[in-house]
């Protein structure tokens, strides 16, 4: 006989599910914080209310709470399929975002997209060099040459890194490292092959 407690959490849940399948992920954010609020207070650790959770901030572009979220339903659950599904798609638009051409130099969040990735093991070349980027906006030049360094030596053939390097010294007046760097992202610019790009989806 399922009670009055377990009654609300299987509601609530099926409230927030029915609200992302309707396309109202903000009202479901809302919907799953309260039943996650009530299921902690009841001694209830579902791992599935997490990942539904992530869903829904996933909808609603909410990336740093959907990537929270899906770390913690996979740490409770880590042969759930779905949830690795979901964290695949998830940290995928987290780097889409911070690689996105439009996106401001100095946007606050890249930093905690950033460290988000990092701590994952799920940062790539171009989630560093949105680092780097925001690292020369916000005036810490030092940490830039750092990680542009570190870039190059990781991933020297790829343009971006060299880029980034060239960026960094284009920054600190070095006019002859800019010009090595910026020759060098050519040179393997001509010679990289494509990479396809992947479509939309969703966790």
């Amino acid at each position: 006989m399922i009670d009055k407690t377990m009654k609300n959490l299987l509601a609530g849940a099926s409230k927030g599910y029915g609200l992302v399948e309707r396309g109202e992920p903000r009202e479901a954010i809302a919907v799953y914080g309260e039943v996650l609020a009530l299921a902690r207070k009841a001694g209830v650790d579902s791992a599935h209310l997490h990942w539904a959770y992530a869903v829904a901030c996933d909808y609603a572009g909410e990336l740093e709470m959907a990537f929270e979220q899906i770390q913690t339903a996979i740490s409770k659950d880590p042969l759930a399929l779905s949830f690795r599904t979901s964290f695949d798609v998830i940290g995928r638009r987290i780097r889409e975002a911070l690689a996105d051409s439009d996106r401001r130099a100095d946007d606050p969040s890249t930093p905690r997209l950033y460290a988000l990735l990092l701590r994952a093991g799920e940062a790539d070349v171009d989630s560093h060099v949105a680092m780097t980027r925001y690292q020369l906006a916000t005036d810490k030049a030092p940490e830039a040459r750092a990680l542009a360094a570190a870039l190059t030596l990781l991933y020297p053939m790829s343009p971006a890194a060299w880029e980034a390097r060239a960026a960094v010294a284009r920054a600190e007046g070095d006019v002859a490292a800019t010009e090595e760097a910026r020759l060098e992202a050519a040179a393997l610019a001509v010679t990289s092959p494509p990479f396809p790009v992947p479509g939309d989806a969703r966790a």
